[in-house]
């Protein structure tokens, strides 16, 4: 039985986490170095098709946002510091 049955709530949830984890992010980490930030991007990409793939889809959600927020975070830096 997955953890988060409803991927309604699941996507929200992935919402909350996104924006948390962003803002965390952008306060807190002057910067995230380019390779680095392709291994944590390419770790949790992985962990997530891996938790899709047992059926644990509304947790690969959860882990998506984290990724998305790490791009995001990215684009934010590059954008402000050209």
């Amino acid at each position: 039985m997955a953890l988060l049955p409803d991927l309604a709530a699941a996507a929200l949830y992935a919402v909350v986490v996104f924006l948390l984890f962003l803002g965390l992010l952008v306060v807190f980490v002057e910067t995230i170095p380019s390779r680095l930030l392709m291994v944590m991007i390419l770790t949790v990409a992985l962990f997530a098709a891996w938790l899709a793939w047992v059926g644990e889809i509304g947790l690969s959600f959860l882990a998506l946002g984290a990724v998305a927020a790490l791009a995001a975070n990215h684009a934010f830096e590059w954008l402000t510091n050209r």
